[in-house]
């Protein structure tokens, strides 16, 4: 082919023998719970999503239009990776010996973040591809003195970074930062507000449905401190981008193999990358994936490095060679499970084990999006999970699916907290639930209540509550209090530092009072403050079946209880 040389011939004949590994990995290899919940993002397409911007379901639709199972979801995926070694390529400079082009790929292969994105299904795949054409229209924007059409393009860049995952907002800044004379030309300016235009839709979804996204990344995941975050964060670093390869990272980090503004670009990126997260250490648990983008400069740096000293280039190539057959142990291991490893990809069993049980009824699930996706993945059937006041929201909490459940009979899948009289506990493979059949569910997740006036500032342990409510409801149908084996009643909620303590079922009336469907009715409640209470509080109010813990259907109001 004319233009090639045998680094090309190397490079792509390797890149898509890989292809074909992680199409073979993912048909053969069980979904992950996370890949399943993507799953269900694209059965139906929004501007956004509660966890993510819409890439990773886009993908996964189209490639459920081609290929069925486990291959459908993933295979888009597989494509994708393929078009971020293009863009690697372009970024070492194409390179023309045979042995350079081995070693530039093997060093892509053997970023433990880059084989697993070369077939699970995650965000991470979208935002990694978007990354390295980022990089590569950032450099030619350089290149051509900020020409419109590349202005644009890197408009384009810039959006296809966000619809994959926030994270990318992270390496627009971190790209600027390095090169703040970006800011006084035209065409920067021109770029960013392009990014924005695209961008809108999803700042759309976000605004109609009240921000869901941005309040839980930035406010959602706060935990207390511990120790081991800040470690645990500090390890996985050196895990993710090759425990053999780091110290080799840190070498090239320190001798700065590129230069110019594309040098700096990446040294801007990796250390603030590092940075960012080793602060958000201290506000709760950092996932290892998070600075997976940063595999990028990473690798070229270490590639740049080893092109500059022999003796350097000879240790990358042995260190790869030897991480490469490890990983590709790994990935047969997942495939087959011949040790018996226990792992998200291999304990599909207890599906087809909790359809039985459930004969034909539907499944509702206590916090726990992912089972539910799992379920109904393996299933084949639909399932549905509710989240109440000891778990996070998610996505099912703004689709609408419960309606299907509202006067049925349904298996309720619960945790083994729960503390309940009627169910029963159930020991699948691999997983348990305590489980209950449920006559009549009256479905009401989504119902508002509002005090009817101001609340007092402070309560006493022990004291009995009484409060004015409204309670609107936004279903097309009926939901009457106090029906079916798991009756509909009403909690209050005492949150501090993220725990909730709720109250035994209020005293609601009218007795069995009737919501009707699109309307709002008064009612009166009576609670007692709990006698273990004392402090500073956020009190809200809450929906509960039965014993169930209650989910939160009102704001949240500072209390003292003293």
């Amino acid at each position: 082919m004319r233009g090639w040389n045998p680094g090309s011939y190397a490079f792509w004949g390797l890149s898509f023998l890989w292809l074909a590994v992680n199409l073979f990995q993912a048909a053969f290899t069980e979904l992950d719970p996370d890949e399943a919940y993507y799953r269900m993002y694209a059965r139906e397409l929004d501007w956004g999503y509660f966890d993510h911007p819409p890439a990773v379901a886009v993908m996964i639709r189209l490639g459920m239009a081609v290929a069925p199972g486990e291959l459908g979801v993933r295979i888009g995926f597989a494509l994708l990776q393929l078009g971020f070694l293009y863009f690697i390529w372009l970024l070492a400079g194409r390179p023309t010996g045979r042995r350079e082009a081995v070693a530039l790929l093997a060093l892509l292969a053997a970023m433990p973040m880059l084989q697993a994105y070369g077939f699970v299904a995650t965000p991470d795949g979208p935002l990694l591809f978007f990354a390295a054409l980022f990089f590569y229209l950032y450099r030619q924007y350089l290149h051509h003195n900020g020409a419109l059409h590349y202005a644009l393009l890197l408009g384009a860049g810039m959006a296809a970074l966000l619809y994959s995952k926030y994270h990318g907002v992270l390496l627009i800044f971190f790209i600027l930062l390095s090169n703040l004379k970006l800011l006084r030309q035209p065409g920067f300016w021109l770029a960013s507000a392009f990014g924005f235009l695209l961008f809108l839709p999803h700042l759309y979804w976000q605004y109609a449905h009240g921000f869901p996204s941005f309040l839980y990344h930035l406010k959602g995941r706060d935990d207390a401190y511990e120790l081991k975050y800040t470690l645990t964060y500090l390890l996985n670093q050196a895990v993710i981008f090759s425990p053999l390869l780091f110290p080799l990272l840190i070498q090239a980090l320190r001798s700065r193999p590129v230069g110019g503004e594309m040098g700096r670009a990446f040294y801007f990126t990796i250390y603030g990358f590092w940075a960012f997260f080793f602060y958000a250490s201290f506000k709760g648990h950092v996932e290892p994936q998070w600075t997976a983008a940063l595999s990028i400069p990473l690798v070229l740096l270490l590639y740049q490095q080893s092109l500059r000293s022999e003796s350097f280039g000879r240790w990358v190539r042995l260190l790869s060679g030897i991480t490469i057959a490890l990983l590709l142990l790994a990935r047969t291991e997942l495939a087959f499970n011949w040790t018996g490893a226990k792992t998200e990809f291999n304990r599909r069993q207890w599906v087809h084990e909790l359809q039985a049980e459930a004969a034909g009824m539907p499944v509702l699930f206590q916090n726990s999006y992912r089972d539910a996706s799992k379920y109904a993945f393996y299933a084949g059937e639909m399932a549905y999970t509710f989240t109440d006041v000891d778990y996070r929201r998610n996505q099912f909490d703004i689709w609408d699916w419960e309606k299907a459940l509202h006067n049925r009979r349904v298996l309720i899948g619960g945790r083994m907290s729960w503390l309940c009289g009627g169910c029963r506990e159930l020991e699948l493979t691999r997983k348990s639930f305590k489980i209950q059949v449920v006559d009549s569910l009256q479905v009401a997740q989504k119902v508002a209540i509002a005090p009817r006036g101001a609340l007092p500032a402070s309560w006493r342990p022990g004291q009995e509550v009484s409060i004015p409510l409204l309670l609107s409801n936004p279903y097309p149908h009926d939901i009457r209090f106090g029906k079916g084996s798991l009756p509909l009643q009403l909690s209050a909620v005492f949150y501090q530092d993220a725990v909730a303590c709720s109250t035994p079922p209020a005293r609601l009336f009218p007795d069995g009072a009737l919501l009707p469907a699109g309307d709002s009715i008064e009612v009166a409640a009576q609670f007692t403050v709990p006698d273990s209470l004392g402090g500073s509080y956020q009190f809200g109010l809450g929906l509960r079946w039965g014993g169930l813990p209650p989910m939160l259907n009102s704001r949240l109001v500072d209390v003292d209880v003293e």
